[in-house]
């Protein structure tokens, strides 16, 4: 009874992926809507931590905060393979990666100029003291590596679509 219960408990473990992942072999997951809800938050946030004054600035920088780290969970488990791992690495897959970071620094590229014209003019203006332009400018960092973080797992899951099961026998 023993030997069976362990090996029931093996079992469910496998099924969590963890033990896999610990062995560097971790199952690559299409996240299709995990980065959409961490870039969702973080649009939110930044929105309030934009037009806002006062303590809902904070409210805005938790929001862009829990974007962040809903996006720092998705290379891991995204189908994105990292630089220099052990995991094989095909064409296929090195082309997925380029493809998914040009996307990933366009997106940074637009973001980070719209961001800095609106600090820009909030500044030029002479609105906001400097202390609130820091926070901003802040929210504005998080949000910039909340995009690196989550858009090319994006790109990578909706660029890519699963193999039927008739697919994979043949």
């Amino acid at each position: 009874m023993t030997n069976r219960f362990i090996a029931t408990l093996d079992d469910l473990s496998r099924r969590t992926g963890i033990p896999a992942f610990a062995e560097g072999k971790p199952r690559r997951r299409l996240l299709r809507w995990t980065p959409a809800v961490a870039l969702s938050l973080a649009l939110a946030g930044l929105g309030v931590a934009f037009l806002s004054t006062g303590r809902q600035i904070y409210l805005g920088h938790a929001l862009l905060t829990c974007g962040f780290v809903i996006s720092c969970f998705c290379p891991i488990f995204g189908p994105v393979k990292p630089w220099g791992t052990a995991e094989s690495v095909d064409e296929w897959d090195r082309d997925l990666r380029r493809r998914s970071f040009l996307a990933a620094f366009a997106c940074m590229g637009v973001a980070g100029l719209l961001l800095f014209w609106a600090i820009s003019a909030a500044a030029a203006l002479g609105s906001l003291a400097a202390p609130d332009l820091s926070l901003r400018a802040m929210g504005c960092a998080f949000f910039l590596m909340t995009l690196y973080s989550s858009v090319p797992t994006l790109y990578a899951s909706w660029a890519t679509h699963p193999l039927d099961p008739a697919e994979e026998e043949a």
